[in-house]
């Protein structure tokens, strides 16, 4: 956040904001990321571009001397949207070879993930320049399907995107609410959590401490 908030002051002081960018600029991202709260609880998204608009909007009604021009512009979309490549993404223990298990069983993969104030693609892009596109074939973010997990709608598309069912499908996630509520509601063969956040008010159909050991439990479920 503090080198985000960087690079937008130095970028609208250049466009002649003024001194008060710099109280502007947490300011902006502030209620950017409100909008984005009080979309979610409709279990709705936005736009990558409707984040930046709500960063933009913001400068301009605190910084209304600001010039906006192409350079102005490129650093705010930086800022915003490509922080998920400033350091390499860390990788949770063990996923990788529960993928490449996965992957050799001949099943289908892919990323369904509601997104921070940075798009999904560019979340994509720093996680495909790990590897992980070695074994996902498709990224579903909240923020391009305007669905906000545990809404349907993201659930139905990565369905769609799939080409299956969801009786022949299983939601991996680290969240009651966000991934198992929904993708019991989405009607999913199984939901798995993972990891130690639980609920009691929602159960999953298999819980594990860690991700080592997903394809063995499927296996078990009778899910592979």
């Amino acid at each position: 956040m503090r080198r985000r908030e960087r690079i937008l002051t130095e970028a609208y002081q250049r466009a002649a904001a003024g001194t008060g960018a710099a109280n502007a600029v947490p300011l902006a991202i502030r209620s950017a990321i409100d909008a984005l709260v009080l979309a979610h609880q409709s279990n709705v998204d936005l736009s990558g571009q409707d984040r930046l608009n709500a960063v933009r909007q913001s400068m301009l009604q605190q910084c209304p001397n600001t010039v906006e021009n192409h350079q102005l512009l490129r650093s705010l979309e930086h800022a915003v949207c490509e922080s998920a490549s400033w350091e390499p993404p860390d990788i949770i223990d063990g996923a990788e070879s529960e993928l490449s298990a996965l992957h050799a069983r001949g099943l289908k993969l892919a990323v369904v993930s509601n997104t921070g104030l940075a798009p999904g693609r560019y979340v994509e892009r720093a996680l495909c320049e790990r590897g992980l596109d070695r074994w996902i074939e498709h990224w579903i973010w909240s923020d391009d399907i305007r669905s906000w997990k545990p809404g349907r709608a993201i659930f139905a598309e990565t369905l769609a995107r799939l080409n299956v069912n969801a009786i022949d499908t299983a939601f991996v996630g680290d969240t009651p609410e966000a991934d198992i509520l929904g993708a019991q509601s989405a009607g999913f063969a199984a939901a798995v959590l993972v990891g130690d956040k639980h609920d009691a008010a929602i159960p999953p159909d298999i819980a594990l401490p860690s991700i080592h050991g997903l394809s063995a439990a499927l296996a078990a479920a009778n899910l592979l």
